[in-house]
Formats: structure tokens, C-alpha cells, sequence
């Protein structure tokens, strides 16, 4: 028989080097899971030996990325999505083409789980039912499509589909991202000035007026006391400040605090309009994209439910899916009765269902849906500009009065 020298990963993320003898590569591959190991490189000896007992520990190298984690880099999944649908358009065999693929593949953790799924379309699988086999890389909506595609023979178009879906979520988690940078910068640095001004500026002037037998004006009592403490305990405003970040934190951990949370999601004005559109959004789209991917409503309805994080929404959407799939209640009467989708995606979806268009339609209106986020926040990023310019403004103009004020009342004494 003959021998097959194999690298494969451990449950720790441990490089494991070894040989075994056995009649083909998939019976090595076999024997690795038999022993929870994930294979990364199996290659043929040139010898030929009597039974060799597996493989010995050797020098460990972590993982670096996401293989152990629950979620990997929607970046690495949707570049190999793009990859593997050219390649199946080119009639590319599955096997093959992720041999093509793992090569080039940067991510070792990736590369490890892309080669065990090859091992078993190799050994005669599924490619769904492999890529089942490790949902901390490949979600539900990803398997069910692939299951879809390979029924019904258009697994290249699926793949088309998935990687477009990717992207389109991609672009608007950086519209979400780009939003937020321009106030964010604003106010570290402001806050920074205004720390600067206060433990640096502020006490060299003060110092002067103190020494001054003359009443000290309101505003500048306060701005020296605050001088001073920050002076004076800033390593325990430090602390104050983490343990607050630190008790919020862990509060929005626990349940009530998640439930808090997610309530103040749906309750506060405007924020809560942006949030509603964004999972309105993300939800038409992941249930357009598997009906016209060939996957069933009831299951696609299950499966769309889980990219909408807001567990209050959630509860609505598993009525919905009671009213639709046991009631017998049609799509578009079902969302009306949630609240939580506008009107014209009821007009919409009722227009779909009676057109037998709901899956295009729905794609649709997550675009539309997409462009009015892109435009609430244009709005809401226009608003808070000039917001924080005028608070960063009143702090500034605070300290300016507080250090202004004890000037003019020694002028006019001397006068």
C-alpha cells in the first residue's frame, strides 16, 4: 500500500506532520477526521513502508485567523465565491476548481477548511452538504443556495447571486462606517483640545488671578476647579471613565440589557427610522435573493430571518412566518400586520405575488430601500456637523469667558 504524508490542523490550531499508509486519499482523509483533524496538505511518499501508527507532533503554529472562530471576513468569503463561480463557468469540475483555488487562498485557516471540503465532493458528497459541515464559515443562506444550484444545475449563476449579495451588504456596512468617521474624528478631537487646554493652558492662567485678592467671576470658579481635578485625579477619572465603558458593556451583555438595547433601537426618533431601514433592507434582500436562487418560501423565510439582529424584530418576523406558513396567510398581508415594513413593500410584494414576481421584486425593493439609507444618513451626517460645531464651539467659548472675565473685572479696577 502505498504511503501518504499528510499536514493537517488540530482541534487547537496545531500543525500536525505524519504518514499512513492506506489504499487511497480518501481513506486518509478518513482516518484524519476520525482523529478531529482538519487536512491541509496530503501528498504521496515515493516509498513504500509497512503500517505506520499516524502522525507525530510537531512544532505549533496558531491559526491566525477566523478557522476556531464563529464568523469569518465577509471580504475572504466573497473573493472566493467570485472565484469559484468563474471557475465553474468555465466548466471547471468542483474538485478541481478548489485545487485551483486553495493555492491562492491567503488565509491558512480557510485554506484548511477549503481543502476538507474538497476531501469530501472528492470522496462523493455534496458541495452543500460539506460546506454544512462548518457553519462557523459558511451561513445557512449560503448552504441553502448551493443546495439550490446544484438541484437544479446552475450552481455558476448561485454563486453569481451570493457573491453580488456579499458585496451589496459590504457596500452599505461602508456607508454605515463612512458616516460615522467624520463625527467620530470630530469629537476625539475636540475632546483632546479640550483636555489640552484644560491641564495645560488653563492653569498657568488661573494661577495669575488666584494671587489676585479680587473675587474670581462664577465661570472662572468652575473652570478651576475642574482644572484642578483633572490636574489632580486624572488617573482616577481614567478609572472612572473604563469602569463606566466597562459596566455598559457588560450590562448590554445580559439579557435585559440586550433587551434594552433593541427596544431603544425601535423607540428613538430618527436613529430608530435608520435602523428599521437597514433590516428592512438586509431582510428583502436575503429573502429575494433565495427565492429566486430556487429555494422553497418556508425555508427561505427561516433562514432570512437570522440577518436581522434585533431580537424585537425577530419575534414579529417568527409571527409572520407562523401566519404564512401555517395560516396559509399571503406574504404581503402577513408584513402589513408586523408595522415595522413601509407601506409601499406590502404594495410592492402584493404586486410580486400576483405577478409570481416576489423574488425579483423584493430584490428591488432593497435597493430602494438601500438608496434611502444612503440618504437618511447624507441627512443625519449634514445635521450633526454643525451640532458638534457648536458644542465644541460652547466649550471653547466657556473657557475663553471664564478666562476673559477676571481680565476685564481687573481693568476696570485699575480704571
Amino acid at each position: 500500500m502505498p504511503i501518504y504524508k499528510y499536514e493537517a490542523f488540530d482541534s487547537e490550531g496545531v500543525l500536525q506532520k505524519g504518514s499512513k499508509d492506506a489504499g487511497s486519499e480518501s481513506e486518509v482523509r478518513q482516518y484524519l477526521r476520525s482523529k478531529d483533524l482538519f487536512p491541509k496538505e496530503i501528498r504521496t511518499s515515493r516509498f513504500t513502508q509497512v503500517k505506520i501508527d499516524g502522525g507525530e507532533k510537531t512544532r505549533k503554529i496558531k491559526l491566525p485567523n477566523f478557522i476556531f472562530h464563529k464568523t469569518i471576513s465577509i471580504k475572504i468569503l466573497t473573493q472566493f465565491t467570485r472565484q469559484l463561480e468563474v471557475l465553474l463557468d468555465a466548466t471547471i469540475p468542483y474538485d478541481k476548481a478548489f485545487q485551483l483555488i486553495i493555492p491562492h487562498t491567503e488565509d491558512s485557516g480557510f485554506q484548511s477548511i477549503l481543502s476538507d471540503v474538497r476531501g469530501r465532493v472528492v470522496e462523493g458528497g455534496s458541495l452543500a452538504g460539506a460546506m454544512g459541515m462548518h457553519p462557523q464559515v459558511f451561513p445557512k443562506m449560503y448552504v441553502s443556495m448551493v443546495r439550490s444550484g446544484e438541484n437544479a444545475g446552475n450552481l455558476g449563476t448561485i454563486m453569481s447571486r451570493l457573491a453580488n449579495y456579499y458585496e451589496s451588504q459590504e457596500r452599505l456596512r461602508s456607508k454605515l462606517k463612512g458616516a460615522l468617521i467624520y463625527p467620530a474624528f470630530m469629537m476625539v478631537f475636540g475632546l483632546a483640545v479640550v483636555i489640552f487646554m484644560v491641564t495645560s493652558i488653563v492653569p498657568k492662567i488661573t494661577s495669575i488671578f488666584e494671587n489676585q485678592a479680587v473675587a474670581l467671576p462664577l465661570p472662572t470658579r468652575i473652570l478651576t476647579s475642574v482644572s484642578n481635578f483633572v490636574v489632580d485625579y486624572w488617573f482616577l477619572l481614567i478609572f472612572v471613565m473604563l469602569g463606566f465603558f466597562l459596566g455598559i458593556s457588560s450590562f448590554f451583555r445580559t439579557k435585559r440589557g440586550r433587551e434594552w438595547k433593541d427596544k431603544m433601537e425601535l423607540k428613538l426618533p430618527i436613529l430608530s427610522k435608520l435602523r428599521i431601514k437597514i433590516m428592512v433592507s438586509r431582510y428583502c434582500q436575503t429573502l429575494g435573493t433565495l427565492l429566486k436562487s430556487g429555494v422553497d418560501l418556508k425555508t427561505s423565510l427561516e433562514i432570512s430571518k437570522h440577518v436581522v439582529v434585533n431580537k424585537i424584530f425577530v419575534q414579529k418576523l417568527d409571527q409572520m412566518i407562523i401566519d404564512v406558513n401555517n395560516k396559509g396567510i399571503p406574504l404581503s398581508v402577513a408584513m402589513s400586520r408586523i408595522g415595522y415594513f413601509p407601506e409601499y413593500v406590502h404594495h410592492v410584494v402584493t404586486i410580486g405575488e400576483e405577478a409570481a414576481r416576489v423574488d425579483e421584486l423584493l430584490e428591488k425593493v432593497s435597493d430602494r430601500m438601500q438608496e434611502e439609507v444612503s440618504s437618511l444618513l447624507e441627512a443625519l451626517t449634514t445635521l450633526l456637523q454643525p451640532a458638534l460645531i457648536l458644542v465644541m464651539g460652547g466649550v471653547v467659548g466657556f473657557i475663553a469667558l471664564a478666562v476673559l472675565l477676571p481680565m476685564l473685572n481687573m481693568s476696570q479696577i485699575l480704571q
